[in-house]
Order: structure tokens, then C-alpha cells, then sequence
């Protein structure tokens, strides 16, 4: 029989973000839910960094995005044959899109960018943009030759940019699954320029491959050398180190970070989401219903629909339910056809847990062949799952096992794979694997994690 789409551990992998801090100290309390003492929740000490600048709330911040947005209008209306201004007009329209989700802003700077690159005389024009862009809507094939621009350019790039060309290609190799490389070209990035950006990267390769305090020292280490802290690479900072602690189960040490991030830059959707996820996962379904609302009244993001209709499913409201998923579908279908590889794995979600199976194997097989790392690779075996398809999820998954990927739920859908196969003692040694990695991975409320993840 095919696997529940509500399969215990279903939701709840993580990827990367941004940023992590410095200064890691041990908070006094011990938290204890549903009569289990977990570890302490580790704190960050701000003594001896500030911050420097940069707006004090998500509404300033997207104040400041609009008019960056504005700004580069006019200049690509005055004089949108200068590739310089194009690339401007698309930085703004990118920074803008990662505070407030906007496939419309990300396909205009795309269209942006290609009018730079365009007009740009040959060996020069918006690459490194380019190949940043590329990364952030998921297209892995166009960077490489974007890269040898930046690398090979008859002026020579400065230090930081050649560091952060070599830092992507680290990123290309680990979204192909090529984990060794990448660890590789980031320890080489950070050779020629120890930023914070080479350093989140390695933090999230660390804990994609199990290595949590690893990742938190490396977090700390990107916030430590950085000297221009605004309050919202802070909270970031705070956003991240939650959800590595989602990642290894101690759900009340990641809640406590959510709250740091959302006193650090109040009024940003993506924390509170965050937030409003650890009162479902301590069985406040009807106010956790609430706040998914007051997020979606302020800002309809999909993810934030998505998230209230799997509450409601968890509560076995099958109207509520329908109806919420039906408001996101038409959303998902929008970003499909505007950036279809960025919006893959997001859009198989929602199939996978609120819409139609098949239609979930679909997206994953191209989700896999866009980026074919650990997670598409993991979220595959669990749309072959749904369709009832344990053997080819099995072998799947075994062989992601034999990388260094370390995910509690890779394990979590091999031990599903064993259990529908009748294979019950492998079925129990994946379990047991799950387990050592997230202590929590197979509680019931796992499900209902549903951001800090990829």
C-alpha cells in the first residue's frame, strides 16, 4: 500500500539560508516537552560585536528594498543600453526578492541580466551577478561559463570576487551531489578571502553531512570576522542556528533562537512562520491556525498557505484543508511556468502532502535533474514512496547512504522503504540510524514542521 502522505518525518530537512554567529555559550535551563529532557539550548554572546548599521525592522528593510527597486528603474529607463545599470536594476530586484518571495522580481532581473550581459563588450558585463543569479533560481548549467568571465578577466577581479566565483563553483558541485569538491572549493575560497558568506557555506555543508556543533563553530566564525552587522544578517544569524537545531531534533533550543530573531528584526514573515511552527509542534494547533493567518493577511506567501493546510489536515479539517491548498495551487502553478527549476521542490511539496501524488513523482524526477544532491535525492524516495514504489526508494536512498550526506531523513524514508518491502529488520536499522542523527524524527508532530528546510 502506498506510504501516508502525513508519513511521520515527512517534512522537516534543512538547507541553507544565509548566516550564523559568534560566541556560543550555554543557556542555564533545561527544557523539557512531552516528558523528554533534552540538551540545553546553546545561546549566542554578543559581547564585542555590534551592529553596524542597516534598518531596524523587516518593514524598513522592504522600505529600503522599494527604493532600491526604484533607483534602478530609473536607471535602466535613462540608460538601459549600460550593462552596469542593468545589473544594478537586477541586484535590487533580487535583494528585494529575498526579503518578500517575488517570482515577478526574480524573472525581471533575469530579463535584466540578459539585456547586461548583452550590451557588455566581450570578457566583461554582469557575470558574477549572473552566476549568483543562476544559483538562486536553481539553473546549475549556465554558471560555469559565467564564472570564467569573472576568473579570466583581462582586468582581474578583486580578491572577493574571485573568492566568491570559487565559493559557487563549491555550490555548483554540491547541489550536483559532489560533496568532496565542494568542501574543497570552499576551503579554497576562503584562502583567498575568509568571509562570512564562504563560511556559512561550509557551516551548511557541515551539517548536511552530521556535523552540527561543527556548523554551529562555523556559524559563529562567519558572525565573529564580519564587521558590518545589521540586525538582519542577526537575525539571520539566530534564524540559522534554529534550524540546525530543528535538523537534530531539539525542537525548545531552536524555538529559543526564533525568538531571538524575531526581537533582532521584528515584523519579518519568514520568522514568524518559523515561530508559529513551534506552537503547532507543542499542540497549540488552534493558535498556530491563527498565526499562519496573520502571516498571510500581511504577506500570501505559498509556503505560509501551504503550512495552514497541512495544520488543518493534522486536525483532520478536510473543508479548511481543500480549501487553503486550493488558494496556493494556482501559485505554485504561476512560479512553475516563471522559473520552473527554482520552484520545483517546493511545488512537489505541496503536492506530495496536500495535492496529487503522481504529479509529486513528476516534479521530484525534475527537481532531481536540476540539482541532484541529497535533498532532491531524499525528497525523490519519498514522491516514489507516495506512489507506492518502495524498491526503486530503497535503492535510491542506499546509495545516497554510501556519500557523506547525513540527513535523519534519508533514513527516515529508507526505514519506510524496508517497512513496505516486509523487510523489518532493516527497516528498524534505518530507524535506529534516523534516531542517533534526530532523536525526534519519528514523533508524531514531526509533520507539521514545515519551514527550515531547504
Amino acid at each position: 500500500m502506498p506510504v501516508a502522505k502525513s508519513a511521520p518525518g515527512f517534512r522537516g530537512w534543512a538547507l541553507p539560508v544565509s548566516v550564523i554567529t559568534a560566541g556560543l555559550i550555554v543557556a542555564s535551563a533545561t527544557w523539557f516537552w512531552s516528558g523528554m529532557t533534552v540538551v540545553r539550548a546553546p545561546s549566542i554572546n554578543l559581547d564585542g560585536l555590534h551592529l553596524s548599521y542597516g534598518p531596524k525592522d523587516f518593514p524598513a528593510a522592504l522600505m529600503l528594498a522599494n527604493n532600491a527597486v526604484a533607483l534602478g528603474e530609473e536607471r535602466v529607463a535613462y540608460r538601459g543600453q549600460d550593462w552596469l545599470n542593468q545589473e544594478v536594476y537586477a541586484r535590487a530586484l533580487m535583494g528585494r526578492a529575498r526579503l518578500a518571495p517575488s517570482f515577478d522580481d526574480l524573472a525581471t532581473a533575469g530579463r535584466a541580466l540578459a539585456k547586461g550581459k548583452a550590451a557588455a563588450i566581450a570578457g566583461s558585463g554582469p557575470m558574477l551577478t549572473d552566476a549568483v543569479y543562476n544559483l538562486t533560481v536553481h539553473r546549475l548549467a549556465p554558471i560555469s561559463a559565467d564564472l570564467a568571465v569573472v576568473e579570466h578577466a583581462a582586468v582581474p577581479a578583486d580578491p572577493g570576487d574571485l573568492a566568491e566565483a570559487k565559493a559557487l563553483r563549491g555550490d555548483v558541485a554540491f547541489f550536483r551531489g559532489d560533496y568532496a569538491k565542494a568542501i574543497g572549493l570552499y576551503r579554497a575560497s576562503a584562502q583567498i578571502s575568509n568571509g562570512p558568506g564562504t563560511l556559512f557555506r561550509i557551516a551548511q555543508w557541515q551539517k548536511k553531512t552530521g556535523r552540527f556543533d561543527d556548523a554551529m563553530a562555523s556559524f559563529a566564525q562567519a558572525a565573529a570576522i564580519n564587521d558590518r552587522r545589521t540586525p538582519q544578517f542577526m537575525a539571520n544569524v539566530y534564524l540559522q542556528s534554529g534550524v540546525v537545531d530543528l535538523e537534530r531534533g531539539n525542537w525548545p533550543a531552536a524555538e529559543t533562537w526564533f525568538r531571538k530573531a524575531d526581537r533582532m528584526f521584528p515584523g519579518y514573515w519568514l520568522t514568524e512562520a518559523h515561530l508559529v511552527q513551534m506552537w503547532a509542534l507543542r499542540g497549540h494547533l488552534a493558535q498556530a491556525a491563527q498565526g499562519y493567518r496573520r502571516i498571510i493577511a500581511r504577506s500570501p506567501q505559498p509556503d505560509v498557505i501551504d503550512a495552514l493546510a497541512a495544520l488543518y489536515r493534522a486536525q483532520g479539517n478536510g473543508t479548511a484543508t481543500r480549501q487553503w491548498a486550493a488558494r496556493s495551487q494556482p501559485i505554485w502553478a504561476k512560479r512553475l511556468q516563471q522559473l520552473p527549476e527554482a520552484a520545483y521542490t517546493h511545488a512537489l511539496e505541496h503536492e506530495l502532502v496536500l495535492g496529487d501524488p503522481a504529479t509529486a513523482l513528476s516534479l521530484a524526477r525534475q527537481n532531481m535533474a536540476a540539482r541532484p544532491y541529497g535533498d532532491s535525492i531524499t525528497m525523490l524516495g519519498w514522491a516514489l514512496l507516495a506512489n507506492n514504489r518502495p524498491a526503486e526508494a530503497r535503492n535510491l536512498i542506499e546509495a545516497l547512504n554510501r556519500t557523506e550526506w547525513r540527513t535523519a531523513q534519508q533514513y527516515v524514508a529508507l526505514s519506510q522503504a524496508y517497512a513496505m518491502l516486509g523487510d523489518g529488520d532493516r527497516s528498524d536499522a534505518a530507524r535506529e540510524a534516523a534516531l542517533t542523527i534526530n532523536p525526534r524524527a519519528f514523533d508524531p508532530a514531526a509533520p507539521l514542521i514545515w519551514f527550515g528546510h531547504h
